[in-house]
């Protein structure tokens, strides 16, 4: 197992926008906890995630099975696999990530109803 990265994006590929996130969705957290008992994360991200203990911050350097929840850090080279949340929707945004454009191959897709969006699409990439 290497490096797992999750990040959302809006419809246009769009990552966040004035670095703030654009959405954010408590079904998706949900579904993240549920899959990791474990993620790194900044101090802004962390916050999503009340329970204590279940993200720390990123280190200097990753383990290789490091499972990383980024919003507004670069991707690192190293990582395997990519989980993308797809919001369905479009947001203004000033950062955009285009997984296909950097090397990612889409494994699997999954549809599930979100607690503010009716429909968010978790992507399966990995490394190409």
């Amino acid at each position: 197992m290497g490096i797992t990265v999750i990040i959302a994006l809006e419809d246009r590929d769009g990552l966040s926008r004035c670095g703030k996130r654009l959405s954010k969705d408590r079904v998706m957290l949900s579904d993240i906890k549920r899959e990791f008992s474990h993620i790194f994360a900044s101090e802004y991200t962390a916050a999503l995630f009340p329970e204590p203990g279940y993200v720390s911050p990123i280190p200097p350097v990753l383990p290789d099975d490091a499972v990383l929840f980024l919003e507004l850090e670069d991707i690192p080279e190293n990582a395997e696999d990519l989980i993308v949340y797809r919001w369905n929707r479009r947001y203004p945004s000033d950062r955009k990530y285009t997984p296909a454009d950097n090397g990612w191959e889409l494994v699997s897709t999954e549809d599930f109803a979100g607690y503010s969006h009716p429909k968010i699409t978790k992507e399966r990439y990995r490394k190409k």
